[in-house]
This record gives structure tokens, sequence and C-alpha cells, in this order.
């Protein structure tokens, strides 16, 4: 058995929150408990649990289970994700599906089924379990993900929350050429179509215009052709400037359709 893990439950509920942290103590897991998302995901990068748990909200007539959240924390960390719902749906156990969750559980609920199927969750090997460090630093950019923040030159920036995560996913693939396809099954979730890549050029075209120096010749978020994106530490090379000049020097089509209806 995986002992000594650490699991963070979210939940409204105090009574339910308090049974479910009792019955993962009994499996000799630590526990962290918190009510909402807010608070949630700050612990969750923070304290870096092994697993999470999503106790969902009965009374609220909206998103009580908190899929955004669930993309968010799937966009950077593959740590096993578990939730408790008044009722399943085919939509519902698709998007779990999609997302990558590890249990899906109807209420009642048995402690017993939530334990057998986080241990066995928690025992299957993983890419990513763990997140990423609080700060992440390079030059002038700080990404402090405790906070949700980005700063260039200790100034902050403002990211929309789909930017913040395809900087983010781009951050943690330093590196790597993190294809259009995973970007959108990431960022946008599997509801999107994984083969229209305006999405993509559209948002990294923002980023680049908050981030980079000159948009038009990115050393960052650099474009590897006919592939993807990859961020980038080393600087680029003539090749890979001559590229993303071409391609920032107009905007994207999204940008001027858009800019086209406002004005009409």
């Amino acid at each position: 058995m995986y002992e000594h893990a650490k699991i963070l439950v979210i939940g409204l509920d105090d009574d339910e929150r308090r049974r479910v942290a009792n019955s993962v103590k009994l499996s000799r897991h630590e526990v962290i408990t918190t009510k909402d998302w807010k608070s949630g995901l700050r612990e969750l990068y923070s304290q870096r649990p092994n697993a999470l748990v999503v106790l969902s909200d009965s009374q609220t007539s909206t998103d009580s289970i908190g899929w955004q959240e669930i993309q968010t924390v799937r966009s950077l960390s593959d740590i096993p994700v578990i939730i408790v719902a008044d009722r399943a749906t085919q939509r519902s156990l698709q998007k779990a599906i999609d997302l990558g969750v590890a249990g899906y559980l109807v209420r009642p609920l048995e402690t017993s089924s939530l334990a057998e199927r986080l241990n066995s969750a928690l025992e299957r090997p993983r890419r990513n379990e763990s997140f990423p460090q609080a700060e992440f630093r390079h030059e002038n950019l700080c990404i402090d993900w405790r906070r949700f923040e980005v700063r260039l030159d200790d100034h902050v920036v403002t990211l929309s929350p789909i930017e913040f995560k395809l900087l983010s996913l781009l951050v943690e693939r330093r590196g790597e050429v993190v294809t259009h396809g995973e970007i959108l099954a990431r960022v946008w979730g599997p509801n999107y179509d994984l083969g229209d890549r305006r999405y993509v050029k559209l948002y990294v075209w923002y980023l680049r215009k908050k981030l980079e120096r000159d948009p038009s010749r990115p050393r960052w978020i650099i474009t590897r052709n006919g592939l993807g994106y990859i961020f980038s530490a080393d600087p680029p090379s003539p090749a890979e400037v001559e590229v993303a000049g071409r391609q920032g020097s107009a905007r994207p089509a999204a940008v001027r359709e858009a800019t086209l209806w406002a004005t009409s």
C-alpha cells in the first residue's frame, strides 16, 4: 500500500470534509483540507500534495465540481484527482475521462470506496506528479504560481486565465516542443477541435505582445514550424528569429476578424 502521501481535500460541507479527512488519515496519509478552490489552489502550489479529492457543492446551481479549476490543475500536474458528486451524467463522466480524473464517486459516499480508489490511484506511475516550483525566474521574467502572478521587470503583467495556463504549460515543458494539439487539450480542454490551431496562434500572439521586448522577434516563445511552440531559455537561432518575425509581423486572422467586427 502507498503510505504517507499528502492529500488535499477541497469541499464546502464541513461535516463531509471532516469525515473524508478522517477516512484518509486511517490510510496513513497526511491530509490538508480547504473549503473552496481559491484557497485550494494556493494549497496546491504551497503544499504540493500527491493527490486531490474534490467534494462538489450540492447547494450551488452552477458548476459545482469546478471543471475549469480541475483543468488548471491538470495543465500543470499529473497528480490523481478524485471527484465526489451528487450524480453522474454522461457529460460529467466524459469530462472526467477527458481530463484524466482517477475516480468519480457518487453520493452517498462510502469512505471505504474512496480510500480504495485513492490508494489505487497513488500506486499508478505518473508522468509528472509534482507541481512546479513556487517561482520561476528567467532574466526579467518571474512567474509566481502561488499567487497566479506574472511579473516583468518587477511589474505585474495582467494575463487572462487562458494566457496564464498557456504560459505555465510552455514553461513547465521548457526546452521541449509542445504541439498545437497538446496545447489545445491541456489549456482549452478536450471539447475544442484539436485540429484547429487558430486559438493557439492567437494566444501565443497575445503572450508575445505582453512579454516579449519585440513580439515580432521573440526570444522566449519560439515557433517550431508545423509542430507547435517551445519556451526557450537560450537565445533563438537566426532561422528561428526569421520564422517568428514573418509570423509576428501580421496579426493572426482571428484578431483581424475581431477588429473588423468591433468597428463595423
